[in-house]
């Protein structure tokens, strides 16, 4: 079985396991959701909500985060904890 095949298998397992599931996480763009998935290391999902509100409307376009001082960014996702790293993984990415 190739890695396209098992996950492809793993994913149709979970849909059945968990048919009502859905992402608490608020996002509209891809990108969007991988941020708020690496803010809620460490941090509950309500407040990774809180947090992606004001840094998604601060910087609406990708582009935006690889612009801004990574300070910048450290100090809108400061409350989500660990943000050194955090911002910096935003910024790289």
């Amino acid at each position: 079985m190739t890695i396209k095949e098992r996950a492809a298998a793993a994913t149709e397992m979970l849909k059945q396991a968990y048919p009502d599931a859905i992402c608490a996480l608020h996002y509209t763009k891809d990108y969007e959701l991988l941020f708020a998935t690496r803010l809620s290391a460490q941090c509950t999902d309500a407040r990774v909500n809180i947090v992606t509100n004001e840094l998604f409307a601060k910087f609406p376009a990708l582009e935006d985060y690889a612009a801004a001082p990574v300070e910048e960014i450290e100090a809108v996702i400061k409350t989500c904890g660990l943000f050194h790293t955090k911002a910096r993984d935003l910024k790289a990415a």
